[in-house]
């Protein structure tokens, strides 16, 4: 069977979606190292975000919300972790998680919970296939991101 490759996506969706990738990275990077994401930061897009916009296909990652998502998960991880904790399966533990599962679905629930404008659905799918990316269980992610969006967007979903 031929591979199919799918049209490009417009690109301001791409650069959030390389952004989205930095996040999960640098807060992934600030939990390997218990150093802060906002020291991280600057060096991740020195060294690594050439990489990641060229996989993209972009000439920039979105820098805002880039910015919007590893400093705002960091600021609110603990209540973050409350949030995936809940929507978990029964005898699972937000300390479970693989260290870039718990930054994806950080990144996830902050945008699920405080980007209203970010449509549901395109939300959970980016970060099931982000997660796919980064060697996550997709099945897992989406699982949990759709509990998140049930509590987070009572009125959309």
């Amino acid at each position: 069977m031929a591979h199919n490759h799918h049209p490009l996506k417009p690109v301001p969706v791409r650069r959030r979606s390389a952004a989205r990738l930095a996040a999960i990275q640098v807060c992934y990077q600030a939990l390997m190292s218990g150093k802060s994401a906002a020291i991280i930061a600057p060096e991740f897009l020195q060294y690594y975000a050439p990489d990641v916009i060229k996989s993209f296909r972009v000439k920039d990652l979105d820098q805002e919300h880039f910015a919007a998502l590893h400093s705002g998960i960091e600021t609110d991880a603990d209540s973050l972790d409350m949030t995936i904790a809940a929507c978990l399966a029964s005898g699972w533990t937000v300390d479970r998680l693989t260290l870039i599962e718990r930054s994806l679905l950080r990144a996830g629930t902050l945008e699920l919970c405080q980007m209203p404008h970010l449509p549901t659905r395109a939300v959970v799918s980016e970060y099931a296939s982000l997660g796919d990316a980064v060697g996550g269980d997709v099945g897992f992610i989406n699982a949990v991101l759709d509990k998140v969006a049930k509590t987070a967007r009572v009125v959309e979903v």
